[in-house]
């Protein structure tokens, strides 16, 4: 199925959120499939916070931590030494640089599973900002800013 040329971004949104619901159903239901649903996580970032242009990212709403906070969003930890970022918008422009640039890391956990990632941003060679975010806000931050980029017109 083709996608919708006046709604392409809703309908790219749309289908990676349902491919991000299948690659956990899998996981779920067929362990010995091997999904990789960490890797299809990061993926699906990456095509949600690359894809839009500019236009849609003007549509990003400036939100602060602390309305974030109060409307349930799953706020990242920003590594001592960084700035936070004052507002959502230029938090999805770091989250965004960062792993276009693949500034990220995977961080393990006891089983040497994915349990999170560490991301950082460079201004001319030094880092002026990383943040940790495990895989409950990584999802966390893919869903709502699917409902975000489906908000935008």
């Amino acid at each position: 199925m083709n996608y919708d040329h006046e709604k392409l971004l809703a309908d790219f949104a749309d289908r990676t959120l349902h491919n991000l619901q299948l690659m956990r159903e899998i996981q779920k239901t067929q362990p010995e499939a091997k999904a990789f649903e960490v890797t299809q996580l990061i993926n699906s970032l990456l095509g949600l916070l690359v894809f839009p242009k500019e236009r849609y990212l003007d549509g990003i709403p400036e939100k602060t931590w602390e309305q974030l906070k109060a409307e349930g969003w799953l706020i990242p930890n920003v590594r001592s030494g960084c700035e936070p970022p004052p507002n959502l918008k230029e938090f999805l422009r770091l989250m965004r640089n960062a792993i276009a640039h693949f500034n990220i890391e995977f961080l393990p956990d006891q089983n040497n599973e994915i349990a999170g990632i560490r991301v950082w941003n460079k201004n001319r060679g030094v880092k002026n900002w990383e943040a940790e975010l495990n895989l409950e806000q990584l999802e966390d931050i893919a869903l709502r800013f699917v409902n975000i980029l489906k908000e935008t017109k």
